[in-house]
């Protein structure tokens, strides 16, 4: 639990008066208190020594917090704040859109576990902003794990690259794949726009069957395939209450068409641009727990359809 306080270097004469409009007057120095049992509260500083911090909240109440009771005390940006001067804070799950990452590092201590309704993804910080993971289905099929490195450009943007590696699992151990990636992100855990892109590939057996003379059924190895594809992402989330975010995902797959004797097909005609187009919002329910919901529009060769996409994140 957290407490947010503002830090106000006015007079004690000054403090009286601008005590009642702390809360939406945010030009002062503002902190994030983090306490030991995890309380939140907001309120401005009005006195602290050795022992202990008075200040007022919110909803007018003035307190003592002792000093052994506070873990850590971290300066907050104004971005973390609305127009109206209410708290936003970071997004907890901001690494993650509804399928692609991004940019940002996933930090040391922010795992979490993505529960679709098609399957469990889990992701572990394990510092250095180093993180992996492990995607598949409810089924155990496919099994695909994850790794990303990322690096702070600057204040306001952000650079990773990472791959995804993965097998059929039972369902087809002879399939495997994989996709190395790359992403750009610009803003911050609040609100963000990324821009990601890898080339990916799938190895197969392909069985074909004769009839012999009997009649019967002749399954035999015909060759392994190999199938490639491109693919690019431009998601985005802002953050526009202390609950509610707004997410925005595109996902498109630039297949690679090759013929049967596995030289490349220039026919441009024959070229497919498969995805997904997503926007959808997540709901923080409380620290560590967020509720997303969002409606896929999914174009392929088939045409165009829609999939719910329901998520639910949990930190641990």
């Amino acid at each position: 639990m957290s407490i947010i306080v503002v830090l106000n270097v006015s007079t004690a004469q000054n403090n009286t008066t601008q005590r009642s409009n702390t809360t939406k007057d945010i030009s002062h120095i503002i902190y994030k208190i983090i306490k030991t049992d995890g309380g939140e509260l907001i309120g401005e500083i009005l006195e602290q020594n050795t022992r202990e911090i008075l200040f007022k909240t919110s909803d007018d109440r003035t307190l003592y917090i002792p000093q052994h009771s506070i873990k850590e005390i971290v300066k907050l940006d104004l971005s973390e704040f609305n127009q109206k001067g209410e708290f936003v804070g970071e997004d907890p799950f901001a690494t993650r859109y509804f399928i692609s990452s991004n940019g940002l590092p996933l930090k040391k201590g922010e795992s979490y576990v993505l529960l679709n309704w098609f399957g469990p993804d889990i992701q572990f910080g394990l510092g250095n902003n180093v993180g992996v993971g492990v995607i598949s289905t409810w089924l155990g099929a496919p099994i695909i794990g994850t790794i990303k490195k990322s690096w702070e450009l600057n204040e306001y943007t952000n650079v990773a690259v990472g791959g995804l590696l993965g097998t059929g699992s039972w369902g087809a151990f002879d399939l495997v794949g994989g996709l190395p990636f790359v992403s750009v992100s610009f803003g911050d855990r609040k609100s963000n726009v990324s821009l990601s892109a890898g080339h990916g590939a799938l190895s197969y057996n392909d069985y074909d069957y004769v009839l012999d003379e009997d009649g019967y059924i002749d399954y035999g190895l015909n060759k392994r395939v190999l199938k490639q594809a491109t693919m690019f992402s431009i998601a985005g989330m802002y953050k526009f209450t202390k609950k509610i975010s707004f997410v925005f995902e595109s996902f498109f797959i630039i297949p690679n068409n090759y013929d049967q004797q596995n030289l490349p097909d220039y026919n441009l005609q024959s070229l497919k641009v498969n995805g997904l187009i997503t926007p959808g919002f997540r709901f923080q329910q409380e620290k560590g727990k967020a509720f997303q919901i969002g409606f896929a529009g999914v174009f392929d060769e088939m045409g165009v359809y829609p999939i719910p996409m329901l998520q639910w994140f949990r930190s641990f």
